[in-house]
């Protein structure tokens, strides 16, 4: 089943930025994906394309991609007559096409589009759900729904509070089902809007791009004593445990963490080393139902990460630390830098690259996250990624928003589909992807090292990619 039409276009993202859409027709009919934008470019992301226009969209269009699209990657695929079952031979050639290793020529926006889409026409192709054709592609026989990460309250950079901190997260480990944890995050969210609203003002229930409040609480012990005692009153201890989203690399400076950073005169005799802010966490997960730490340190701080990860059985998250970029990755397994990894649809370019990551976490016996993006869309393959990878843990905001909303309702779906077939990840939402115990030795013969994804046929690239470890991953 051959490509037959490859149609861009420039729509929006859920924050009103441009985005790329694109539509593929095939025998079986139209299939559409508009990707996730990005907020802020990060240093080992692919590139998205920009068309810099200040006077149209502050700069922020996309018509370039969408012409790459549609005047090279388009008329060059489907001259290629490929099967749309060939996911990796057509992500190969598209990376071949752009010949750069951050996916700059041709852009990692227009990329991810025709890789997202192909994906979805290659399910239909074969008759299958796209999350059952993720799992033939990932290696993946048993189907685990995720719990998911629902955000509350907001801090850090995105709100002018007291909050060092970027997010606080519940996350309902205790529920029998992904049904009973959506119900569980939208009470306790209903429960949170309605105590801010009678306590400080109808201001203070608006919510940020991931559906949080930001609230004026003065403190991060404060953010969680309200969180706690919601749980609480919401009748869900037990069931919901808390997860916090430090984006500690924006406290970062000079070597140590700033957590009065909104203070223009917070005092540097002030700022916390490395090792007084894993006591911060350490002593939170005493104290508070804390679960899972995400982003706990900068994404160059790999010591402490380490250290970190090697005094606690909770979860270490790194999201911003590897980037869905399989060479930080690689350290990150090396390292023993925390013990669970993010994975996130723009950042890596194509779907091959996001699996190879996945293989390469689980093989390592790493927790992974799928991760959406501020600049979403409404469009739904996230959570058949998640899904279909049973990765155990999806993060894609508040229980509000459509963009939110439509993923987890899809997920929602694919649980009733499997009817008595279903299994919720739960409280192992770490270890059941774990292939040997990640407190434990790694197994003989495991690779510790990352290499960069390349085709196998030796003429869509030359040799001269840096490759940190030619050994196959196992």
């Amino acid at each position: 089943m051959p490509i037959k039409i490859l149609l861009a276009r420039q729509i929006l993202d859920a924050t009103g930025i441009p985005t790329v859409e694109v539509d593929m027709v095939t025998e079986l009919g139209l299939f559409r994906i508009g990707v996730p934008s990005t907020d802020v470019k990060k240093v080992a992301e692919a590139v998205q394309m920009r068309d810099g226009i200040p006077s149209e969209y502050n700069g922020k269009g996309v018509t370039m991609a969408v012409k790459n699209i549609n005047t090279i990657i388009a008329p060059e695929l489907i001259k290629q007559n490929l099967e749309v079952t060939m996911q990796k031979e057509i992500d190969q050639f598209m990376i071949a096409l752009d010949g750069t290793e951050n996916k700059s020529r041709l852009g990692s926006n227009a990329i991810m589009a025709v890789s997202l889409v192909v994906a979805k026409a290659g399910g239909a192709k074969k008759g299958v759900p796209l999350y059952r054709h993720i799992s033939d592609m990932a290696g993946v026989t048993s189907i685990i729904l995720p719990v998911p990460h629902f955000v509350i309250l907001t801090g850090g950079i995105i709100a002018s509070n007291g909050l060092p901190f970027q997010e606080y997260i519940i996350m309902p480990t205790g529920a029998a089902s992904f049904a009973e944890a959506v119900r569980i995050g939208s009470e306790i969210y209903h429960y949170v809007k309605n105590i801010i609203k009678s306590k400080y003002s109808v201001e203070t229930t608006y919510v940020s791009d991931s559906g949080g409040f930001a609230i004026p609480l003065e403190s991060h012990r404060d953010a969680l004593l309200f969180l706690t005692d919601a749980i609480k009153q919401c009748g869900y201890v037990g069931k919901a445990e808390i997860a916090i989203n430090a984006a500690a690399s924006d406290l970062f400076k000079d070597g140590a963490y700033d957590l009065e950073f909104k203070n223009p005169n917070s005092n540097p005799q002030e700022y916390m080393s490395s090792d007084k802010l894993a006591e911060v966490y350490l002593d939170n997960m005493k104290e508070f139902p804390v679960c899972s730490v995400e982003d706990g340190f900068d994404y160059d701080d790999w010591a402490a990460w380490s250290t970190l990860a090697a005094r606690t059985q909770s979860q270490i998250f790194g999201n911003d630390l590897t980037q869905t970029n399989l060479r930080r990755v690689g350290l990150a397994v090396e390292k023993k830098a925390g013990n669970a990894i993010a994975l996130r649809l723009n950042q890596a370019g194509t779907l091959t690259e996001v699996i190879e990551a996945y293989k390469l976490l689980k093989t390592n016996g790493f927790g992974i996250v799928v991760c959406d993006r501020w600049g979403d869309t409404d469009d739904l393959f996230l959570s058949d990624l998640v899904v279909g990878l049973s990765a155990g843990q999806v993060k894609c905001g508040a229980p509000t928003r459509g963009e939110h909303i439509g993923k987890y309702n899809q997920i929602l779906r694919i649980e009733e589909e499997l009817g008595a077939l279903s299994k919720y990840a739960g409280s192992n939402f770490q270890s059941h992807s774990l292939s040997w115990s990640r407190r434990g030795d790694r197994p003989p013969g495991t690779t510790l090292h990352a290499k960069i994804w390349v085709p196998e046929d030796p003429r869509v690239f030359n040799s001269t990619v840096d490759l940190l470890d030619k050994e196959e991953l196992r």
